[in-house]
Order: C-alpha cells, then sequence, then structure tokens
C-alpha cells in the first residue's frame, strides 16, 4: 500500500471546513489505497523541527495541504514554510511533493516560482491557476476538497435564517448585531476547545476558548456534517466564512456572503454562478431584504448541480494523478 505524509494538518483548530478537507482527503486516499502515516500540523513551523520530521516512518510521498494558507506570502511564514516543503521533501526525505486544495494570492515573485519545485500542483480556484500560468508554473484547477465527497444531509429548513461568524474579525461585530436585528441564530465556523490555543503563545484566546467550551461548545460535535445539518435547518445563511459558503453550495441551502480574508468567495461565486450576486459588503447587507434572498432560482440550482457533479470528478482525478505520479 502506497504511503504518504500531509502537511498542514487543518483539524488542529476545530474549524469545520478543516476538519471536512482533511475527512475527505482520507477518504479519497483510503479509496485509492494510500495510507496517511503521519500529518504535520497547521500552525507548527516544521523548519524548526527538522531532527523530528526526519524521524518520523519512511513515506512514498509528501501531500501538502495549501488551503487557506499559501497568501500575502511577505508578511505571512507559513506561506512561505508551506511552499519550502517541496524542496526539503526532495533533497531531505527523498519523495516527491504535491500541492493540493490551494488558493494563492497577493505572494512575492520568489514564493510564486518556488511552486514550480512541486511535483504537481492543484489550486482551487481560476484566480490562483491564472497566477500561476503567468508564471509559466503547470498547475490544475481543481474545486475545494470539502466538495469531494456528495453530501448525505436532507434540506429541510424549519427556521428563516442564521448568522455565521466570519475570518476577518472586523466583521464579527456586523454580523452579531445583524443576528440581534433580525432575532436569528449566530455561530461561529470554530469549535471552542482548551487545545484550541496555546496558554504561552495566545493567553487571551486561549482563556476565552476555554470560557466558551464550558459554557456551550463542549455540547457541538466536531464532525463536520453535523455542521451541515445546523445550516440546514435555516431558508437563509449569512456568512463570512468561505467554508460555510462551500457547504451551502453543497446542500444547496440559499446564503448571502460577505468576503473572506482573501478574495476566495468571490472566485468561487464567478466559477460555480458566472456573477458574484450572493456576495455584498456591509453596507449593502445592512439593508437586505431577506425574503429576495431565501430560495435559489431554477438557473442557480442547475449551476450549482453541474459545479457539484465536475467538483466530485475533478478531486478523485487529482489523487489518481498523485498516485500515477508517485508510482512511475
Amino acid at each position: 500500500m502506497m504511503r504518504v505524509a500531509v502537511i498542514n494538518d487543518t483539524r488542529p483548530t476545530s474549524h469545520y471546513g478543516c476538519l471536512m478537507v482533511m475527512k475527505n482527503l482520507e477518504i479519497l486516499l483510503q479509496q485509492a489505497g494510500v495510507d496517511i502515516i503521519w500529518t504535520w500540523p497547521v500552525g507548527v513551523d516544521w523548519r524548526k523541527h527538522l531532527a523530528k520530521i526526519e524521524a518520523m516512518p519512511k513515506v512514498d510521498a509528501i501531500i501538502v495541504n495549501g488551503e487557506g494558507t499559501i497568501h500575502h506570502g511577505s508578511k505571512r511564514w507559513q506561506a512561505q514554510a508551506l511552499v519550502e516543503f517541496a524542496d526539503y521533501a526532495h533533497q531531505a526525505l527523498k519523495v516527491p511533493a504535491f500541492l493540493i486544495n490551494a488558493t494563492l494570492f497577493a505572494n512575492d515573485d520568489v514564493l510564486y516560482k518556488s511552486l514550480s519545485q512541486f511535483d504537481q500542483v492543484f489550486v482551487r480556484d481560476r484566480a490562483s491557476f491564472d497566477t500561476l500560468e503567468s508564471y509559466e508554473i503547470a498547475c490544475t484547477f481543481v474545486p475545494d476538497m470539502t466538495f469531494a465527497i456528495p453530501t448525505c444531509i436532507e434540506y429541510q429548513p424549519q427556521k428563516p435564517m442564521c448568522v455565521i461568524d466570519s475570518v476577518m474579525q472586523t466583521d464579527v461585530p456586523f454580523l452579531k448585531k445583524m443576528s440581534q436585528r433580525y432575532q436569528a441564530d449566530y455561530r461561529s465556523m470554530i469549535v471552542a476547545r482548551p487545545s484550541n490555543y496555546s496558554f504561552w503563545k495566545r493567553p487571551r484566546r486561549f482563556i476565552m476558548s476555554c470560557c466558551k467550551w464550558a459554557y456551550a461548545d463542549r455540547h457541538f460535535s466536531l464532525d463536520p456534517a453535523s455542521f451541515e445539518a445546523y445550516l440546514a435547518q435555516y431558508q437563509l445563511v449569512i456568512t463570512g466564512r468561505y467554508h460555510t459558503v462551500t457547504m451551502c453550495l453543497k446542500n444547496h441551502i440559499p446564503f448571502v456572503a460577505l468576503e473572506s480574508n482573501t478574495p476566495k468567495i468571490s472566485f468561487l461565486l464567478k466559477e460555480v454562478f458566472g456573477s458574484t450576486c450572493r456576495m455584498m459588503d456591509v453596507h449593502a447587507l445592512n439593508k437586505i431584504n431577506i425574503l429576495e434572498w431565501q430560495s435559489f432560482s431554477d438557473t442557480e440550482h442547475t449551476a450549482i448541480g453541474v459545479f457539484l457533479t465536475n467538483a466530485k470528478k475533478a478531486n478523485q482525478q487529482m489523487i489518481e494523478s498523485i498516485v500515477c505520479t508517485v508510482k512511475e
């Protein structure tokens, strides 16, 4: 059986989107006869732990989960660290390296050119694809891995609206006020757990997470399907979270979105609908007529169906391509 390691395992964040990405990756790899032998967690700079990595069990390939990490590389060590793993895999571990599920945005020339070190690159939006094409770096467009496995949730809404938070902390107060204004349920996409933050690195966040966990979140499952089921209760979802939007699309749940920390939601909506009509800024969202957005048109439903079919197929083909390349 083929053996791989996954770099940038995002499950420790207790974020439902990240949990679903990793779960779907595991499923697709298992179906292809591939075992994940070890993973490296998000937020830990592997470059400071070379001895530990080289002591890990031997694998046949490295898969780097790009997810939402490779952006604003000149300001964020995380982006550069993920890109540098390709050369390290070749030189130190003597195995091929593959970048998957990546959105690339606002990086410098050096970082983009470094992506050529990967044996294959798979990006989750056309803008990232076009960027790499401009650098003459071969890549393949494959929609986000949350779309890789079809949903098992039945959409039967019983409530008018819910509001899900945003990665943009500047938008969170507005979203909370909006939920209060419409007497709508409000929830974060991240489940509070004491393990989410280190007390020594982020003491305030650690204490807040512990309090939230003790008060409410300890009752929440970490199964991403449970979050999909939560969303499926509502006729409309308002959110600033990319993966809330992907789950809404998977389940044909109407939504309106604020942009995230990169234009990834805009990129996704253009891919699905050919427009960003369900994207608004806070000023437009503040004036929204809820009733106008609580259903998809027939055209939207058709577009979503076509996209989901293609996304599932593309993710399966991505794994098949990786396996074939490793076997060569």
